[in-house]
């Protein structure tokens, strides 16, 4: 039986339509939470969980963002599970579009993200605010640089928030996957030893830790999974 330590809270997942975010909703859901899934498209109808509530939501529009945040009570927790991958490449073919895309994808969104769940956190005092980066983020061989500088930046960006709530009852913490299982990063690389590699079950107990009240002295961490 799973403790329900997020019985009737609100907490917002924001990527649910994605393997990992799919994973963390469940998990939250679980808990007892009260879940708000928002990604770009609402996943088809099989592939909803019961009991919660999906939202179409561009998290690279501000302000519809905003609206998410703002429609219903100011959320316990948001888990940002958004992540896009460009593969490896030289620097000497450096593709400006790739970049520009991944820095998009990978922090702006959390920076938008980060701002408003911030803003309607502050006027109750507390909450908890998790983003998802990548291993890739601080190691520079054997990632592509898009992906790796966006992913760094996400941590740069947690560490500068977690700051700024100190002592606030609001926390900002990062999950970092080195891998995850999941159908895509299978296809990706299907040679690869798939058994080793982290279960999204097992990583979303990290973001389901950090959301919960017993995490409050743990801020600006990057919990690597």
């Amino acid at each position: 039986m799973v403790d329900k330590v997020l019985s009737g809270r609100d907490v917002v997942v924001f990527g649910a339509g994605g393997a990992l975010g799919a994973g963390v909703a469940a998990a939250v859901a679980e808990a007892g939470a009260v879940v708000q899934a928002a990604d770009r498209v609402i996943p088809a109808a099989d592939r909803r969980l019961a009991d919660v509530r999906y939202h179409a939501v561009d998290v690279l529009d501000d302000t519809s963002v905003a609206a998410l945040l703002d429609s219903g009570p100011a959320p316990w927790a948001v888990l940002n599970t958004i992540g896009g991958f460009a593969p490896r490449r030289p620097l000497a073919q450096l593709d400006v579009a790739e970049l520009t895309a991944q820095l998009q994808l990978n922090l702006v969104s959390a920076a938008i993200i980060t701002s408003h769940a911030l803003r309607v956190m502050q006027g109750r005092g507390q909450g908890r605010i998790v983003h998802t980066a990548s291993r890739a983020g601080v190691v520079s061989t054997g990632a592509g640089f898009a992906y790796s500088v966006s992913k760094l930046g996400v941590l740069h960006l947690v560490a500068m928030a977690a700051d700024e709530v100190r002592g606030s009852g609001i926390t900002v913490n990062c999950v970092v996957p080195s891998i995850i299982d999941t159908p895509a990063n299978r296809e990706a690389m299907p040679s690869a030893d798939h058994q080793a590699w982290p279960k999204v079950s097992d990583i979303a107990r990290g973001y389901l830790y950090l959301a919960s009240p017993d995490s409050s002295p743990v801020n600006g961490a990057t919990l690597p999974v």
